[in-house]
């Protein structure tokens, strides 16, 4: 029972990982013009299927939006580092329910988490440069003193939860793999030195 329940382990984490792509990933609030089609005081959402996808955020709330004719698309084009994350996720988990070897799957999870967390957070860098960017072209007036684009950029929950299972995931198998490796084993018949016989030898004269 205990060695089932912790064969699932992995398949769960890695899917709460996946579930995390409907948070947000990346918000833009406060901007001074508003962004995209929300006006000022409202909070844009990027969601980690947003990224992947390339689809057009949401903002919030729904009745702050701009007139048409002011209004902007800020969808980004589809995200080739996100959507490396996900098939990472889905591989790590194929990969968790197929090996039966514990070592060689815990090797083998805890190196696709390690790189889907890397992707991770180039992705991350990536999309909130180019939200900035965004933000930026639509600005009409100065920004108030002492601030920048990036301030008003600003990382979503759903990007620090999908890093903090995948990072456990990772560490917790990395552990899990280096306390399984083979220990070396004695070679059968060869005699100990204790079963050694005994040579007297005789003073020199």
């Amino acid at each position: 029972m205990v060695r089932r329940f912790v064969r699932w382990l992995n398949p769960t984490t890695l899917g709460l990982a996946i579930l995390c792509f409907v948070l947000p990933f990346v918000t833009v609030s406060c901007a001074p013009d508003g962004y995209g089609r929300g006006q000022a005081g409202t909070t844009t959402s990027y969601t980690g299927v947003d990224l992947v996808v390339g689809a057009e955020p949401k903002f919030s709330p729904p009745e702050k939006a701009k007139p048409p004719e002011t209004a902007h698309s800020v969808k980004l084009y589809p995200q080739p580092a996100a959507a490396a994350v996900l098939l990472l996720l889905v591989a790590a988990i194929a990969y968790a329910l197929r090996v039966q070897h514990p070592r060689s799957r815990r090797g083998g999870v805890a190196l696709l988490t390690a790189i889907a967390a890397t992707a991770l957070l180039v992705n991350q860098a990536l999309v909130e440069s180019a939200v900035a960017v965004k933000l930026g072209d639509q600005l009409t007036q100065p920004l108030p003193p002492g601030k920048v684009l990036r301030d008003y950029v600003n990382t979503g929950p759903g990007f620090g939860i999908c890093l903090l299972l995948l990072l456990v995931a990772a560490l917790a198998n990395t552990i899990g793999w280096w306390t399984a490796r083979a220990r070396p084993a004695l070679v059968a018949g060869t005699p100990s030195t204790s079963d050694l016989p005994t040579v007297a030898t005789e003073p020199l004269p």
